[in-house]
This record gives structure tokens, sequence and C-alpha cells, in this order.
């Protein structure tokens, strides 16, 4: 199924403050659709023709609950999932997701547990579990299963990005830096303000101020300017008032020599 959109990064103001849910039956390989990506359409279980012409209380258990987890009936389709195979590590996760955009950590947690019972190599599963684990701000043990998920997958942008976020929230800078270089380096509009699938989750006005910074560092290093200065502003809306360090930060060199950075220094005082 397509990734779940909830609160995502882009009206966000909090990037790092928000778990990514990787989709039951999302690839997780670059340039394949990531959590990060919302494909808007149900799983693939039940065909196009079938999904146009039946109703859905006619389709198949699997197929209706896909169809209302698009809709964002959650409470729904996780009835319709406990109908269908429950010997399925797929199922399982999409029961999981069900919960997790209810808020409903714990029951979201018991079913990612679950899934990855049924298949202990499900990447998607082992990701998801991260992020409830994140949601409770146990960033250790997020950081645990986000780096079992990466032993079972391909390169994954999002999962790299989750892994940094985790640290960030431990406080490893560096680390949290180099895996959000690591996902950059895979998929470059892994920050993108238009893709998203999350769950919102938590974090300190000083992580937050952390991260997008990190995030406008990741940027401009890349010379993509405005994305580094929308990162940059919300930095700076958080609380970063830093002027020497964006004075001497060489991955600003090129940005420091635009108007629109001068704009910005202007609007938030801190020319």
């Amino acid at each position: 199924m397509g990734e779940i959109p909830s609160r995502p990064l882009f009206d966000v103001r909090l990037w790092f403050a928000v778990a990514i849910l990787v989709s039951a039956t999302a690839r997780l390989s670059a340039g394949q659709p990531t959590a990060t990506q919302t494909t808007n359409s149900p799983p693939q279980n039940t065909t196009v023709t079938a999904r146009k012409t039946l109703p859905v209380d006619q389709l198949p258990a699997t197929g209706k609950a896909d169809i209302l987890m698009a809709r964002g009936e959650y409470a729904a389709a996780i009835s319709a999932y406990q109908q269908s195979d429950l010997k399925s590590a797929i199922v399982w996760n999409n029961i999981g997701m069900a919960y997790h955009h209810l808020f409903a950590l714990e029951e979201a947690r018991k079913a990612y547990q679950q899934s990855l019972a049924l298949n202990s190599r499900f990447a998607p599963a082992a990701n998801n579990l991260a992020a409830v684990y994140y949601g409770q701000h146990e960033f250790g043990v997020a950081e645990h299963w986000y780096k079992k998920a990466l032993k079972h997958t391909s390169e994954s942008a999002v999962i790299y990005c989750n892994l940094g976020t985790a640290y960030f929230a431990e406080n490893k800078m560096k680390k949290g830096m180099k895996m959000y270089q690591k996902a950059f380096s895979i998929d470059p509009d892994v920050f993108s303000p238009t893709r998203s699938a999350m769950v919102e989750g938590g974090g300190s006005r000083e992580q937050r101020v952390a991260i997008n910074y990190y995030i406008a560092q990741t940027f401009a290093s890349a010379g993509k300017q405005e994305q580094a200065l929308l990162y940059l502003r919300k930095a700076m809306d958080e609380g970063f008032r830093d002027r020497k360090r964006l004075d001497e930060d060489k991955d600003f060199a090129a940005l420091r020599t635009t108007p629109e950075f001068q704009k910005l220094l202007d609007q938030e005082n801190l020319n």
C-alpha cells in the first residue's frame, strides 16, 4: 500500500520530531517509493478494475482494509485486516500502522512485533517498531531497531534518515549528521517538504533547532540554496540565534553571498 500521510515535515515545524512509517508493500531500495513518498493509493492486493467496479464492502477483507487505510479510516481498517490473513507479516504491519496513526502506540508495538515474529527479516515492521519506541522517547531502543531494519533491506534513505533522527535525539550529533548525509546521498529529495508519510513524535526545542540546522547544512553543501534557506528559517523559528556560527560555517559560504540570505538575517534581526 502507499504510504499513509499524517503530520509531515512540511507544514511542519519539526522534521526530527516525526516517526516515518514504511509501507507494508513499499520497496525500500533507492529510487523506489519510500516512507517520505506518498502514493495516495491502496496496496495492489486487489486489481484496479475490482476497486473501480466493486463497492468497498464487497471487496476481499485485505482489499477493503487497504482502501480504508488510504482514506484514513484507521479503526475500520484494523477491523477489516483482522478478518484477513493473520499469518501474514504484511497484514500485521498494516494493523500496526493503523494503530500508529491512532496514536495507540502499545497496540502498534504489539502488531509490529507480531509481524516480526512471522518474518524476522521484514524491514518495514522493524522500522515501524523503531518509530514506536522513538515516539515513546526510548531513543536507544529505536536506534537498535532502525539498525535492524537496515540489515534487511537495500539502501533506504528513509531509514537512514530515521536513524539519524534517533541519533540527534540521543545528542549524538555527529552520527546524526552522518546518517542524514547518507540519506541525502541516496535520495536528494528525502527532506523535500512536499513528500511524506509520518506520525508525529516528540523532542525538545534544542533538538528541533539542531536538526533543522543540520538539514539546512546538508542542502547548502549540495548547492540547494532555496531548501537550505527554508530549513535555516525553521531553525531560527525554533530559536537558533548563533550569528557567529552562521558566519563561520563553511557549508554556508556560498549561501552567505546571496541577497536571500541577507534578507533572512534582516527578518530574523540577526544583522
